[in-house]
């Protein structure tokens, strides 16, 4: 990337391809939003509350307060999910829990919608809450541009990953690296 190029501009880019390639369709607003929420985690850290608490607390927030909740949870989730999937691969809370979590914050931000928020994201939400494992395999893409497998190690977890998805970009990432995946291999249980 170019030092002078803004990281809008670099992630508008990389949305634009990664969703082209997942062959998933997105209004410009959605694609925005996209774009400011990897410039805004790739300048600041994640606050490492728990998610499911921060749901759990939502509900009972004052309206600005909830929106405010249910957002950084539909965000959080959705970065954590399409940029450190691998990472959850064998804890006790896996990227499905991140999924659903996110998938429900959003949801319920598209519910209340515009009328009680006043805010313009609702359709946003609803599109992000209906779609919200595909949007992950967007971010996915998009991070192992990033930051690409560099050792057996990563490889290995790069296998793993086509093992349980047989993800397509999986596969073909592999076979880049000289790694052809056999379409009747085992799925693990």
């Amino acid at each position: 990337m170019e030092q002078t190029e803004s990281l809008e501009a670099f992630f508008q880019e990389a949305v634009d391809r990664a969703l082209r390639e997942q062959g998933l369709e997105a209004q410009p607003l959605t694609e925005y939003y996209l774009v400011q929420l990897l410039a805004t985690y790739a300048n600041q850290p994640i606050d490492d509350a728990p998610l499911g608490l921060k749901l759990l607390g939502a509900q009972s927030a004052a309206p600005r307060e909830k929106r405010e909740r249910l957002r950084e949870v539909g965000d959080t989730s959705l970065f954590l999910s399409g940029f450190w999937a691998e990472s959850f691969a064998r804890r006790m809370v896996d990227v499905d829990y991140y999924i659903d979590l996110g998938g429900s914050a959003y949801g319920e931000l598209a519910r209340t919608g515009f009328g009680w928020t006043r805010d313009p994201y609702g359709d946003v939400y609803g599109t992000l809450a209906e779609n919200f494992a595909r949007f992950v395999e967007v971010l996915t893409l998009i991070s192992r541009r990033l930051m690409p497998p560099t050792g057996p190690r990563d490889i290995v977890k790069l296998y793993e990953r086509w093992l349980r998805t047989r993800s397509s970009w999986a596969a073909r990432r592999l076979a880049g690296l000289g790694v052809v995946p056999q379409r009747g291999g085992h799925r693990p249980q």
